[in-house]
């Protein structure tokens, strides 16, 4: 996915492509892109404000309910490694803001990077170490490519967490079995950031591949006291289905650009048979997030060099499968990746913020400021 330095290559190259052809983002977001690009957030100095660990008072209903506790799940022939310290600076990874004071923040969860299952004390491992330096570096790079997207107008929290492998994906059983330990993880993350993070703001949900499901996941256990201060939920890479919506009167599928308290999901293939049913399949809900319309209305992805080059790059949401197909894209060679053995040859997983991070970028200004305006009374927006 998209790394740091491709990232500099990327803005230095499509910032004038952006501003012809994509009218809609502020001069200052692009400069924002470039700010970005001329640096590594990894090496930057965070701002001692957002690493302030005062614990914030919250009411008993305003966390995550712990209904998961380790100690119940079956450990029997489970190998996990140790569990991350949340109080620990390290286990975060926290950018402010690149543009102004931000109004609201970002949790993120990052995808999969850990690919096959590992040994760990003579045993097989399916979870990701996060003591381990070589595992970190993998799910710093991903971290880099989100705060990317989410970053500029947002601070932005994220954190290591024991994620299943990409092996875990060999079939929803594996899954089910496997993604309960990840998630305890998701939520003593998500329950520290409110805590000693968050202090009372508007957040927004986001996630990538596995994180999209952890994404999902979150959005169903927000309590209402929390439910109310979402401005919206990304599921990126995934998939919400129709058991989800109807477990889950929190999913609410994103209608629009400017929507609130909704889920906004999407994923990419170039073809329908490189479709990965196991997060590609069975969608109910998406929502195109270069034109932010959920028909197959299409739209121009100016920022993307196509195969062919005389043609744009072109996306449109699928009416059937939910999910967007991408015209002229035409990217099939992805190096050492699982894509090639596990995914179809177009299948975009890998790729979706090289396609789709300028539109992130604008989204999350302008679903913040429809979110502020509820509070102010400027105007009623579709909750």
């Amino acid at each position: 996915m998209l790394g740091s330095a491709v990232f500099r290559t990327f803005a230095a190259e499509t910032q004038l492509s952006v501003m012809k052809h994509f009218p809609r983002i502020p001069v200052l977001l692009l400069g924002a892109l470039t700010l970005l690009a001329a640096c590594e957030a990894a090496d930057e100095p965070i701002e001692e404000a957002l690493r302030q660990a005062s614990p914030f008072t919250l009411s008993a209903d305003a966390l995550i309910p712990d209904t998961l506790a380790l100690d119940s799940l079956a450990l029997e022939g489970v190998n996990l490694p140790e569990a991350p310290d949340y109080s620990r600076a390290d286990m975060w990874y926290i950018q402010p803001a690149l543009l102004g004071d931000a109004q609201v923040d970002v949790f993120y969860t990052c995808p999969t990077v850990v690919i096959t299952d590992y040994i760990l004390n003579w045993r097989t491992c399916s979870h990701m170490n996060v003591y381990d330096e070589n595992q970190r570096k993998e799910q710093t790079k991903e971290l880099e490519a989100a705060a990317a997207a989410y970053g500029v107008t947002a601070d932005f929290y994220s954190y290591y967490y024991r994620q299943m492998t990409m092996q875990s994906f060999a079939s929803e059983e594996t899954v089910a079995k496997r993604f309960p330990y990840a998630f305890q993880d998701i939520k003593r993350a998500f329950n520290y950031y409110l805590e000693h993070y968050n202090h009372g703001r508007p957040f927004i949900i986001a996630g990538y591949s596995q994180g999209g499901k952890a994404a999902v996941e979150l959005v169903k256990a927000l309590p209402a006291s929390l439910l109310s201060r979402m401005v919206a939920a990304y599921v990126m890479g995934y998939k919400v289905t129709a058991a989800d919506l109807e477990e889950s009167p929190n999913l609410v599928p994103a209608t629009g650009a400017t929507d609130v308290g909704v889920t906004c999901c999407f994923s990419s293939v170039g073809d329908e048979a490189s479709m990965w049913p196991i997060i590609q399949g069975d969608v109910a809900c998406g929502i195109n997030p270069i034109n932010w319309r959920t028909d197959d209305t299409p739209a121009v992805i100016p920022w993307v060099t196509g195969e062919n080059a005389e043609l744009p790059v072109t996306v449109y949401k699928h009416p059937e499968h939910n999910i967007l197909f991408v015209e002229n894209f035409g990217v099939n060679d992805f190096g050492f990746t699982p894509v090639t053995w596990i995914m179809g040859k177009y299948n975009y997983h890998p790729l979706e913020y090289q396609l789709y991070t300028p539109a992130l970028v604008q989204n999350v200004a302008d679903r913040t400021a429809a979110y502020m305006s509820i509070a102010t009374g400027i105007r009623d927006v579709r909750w």
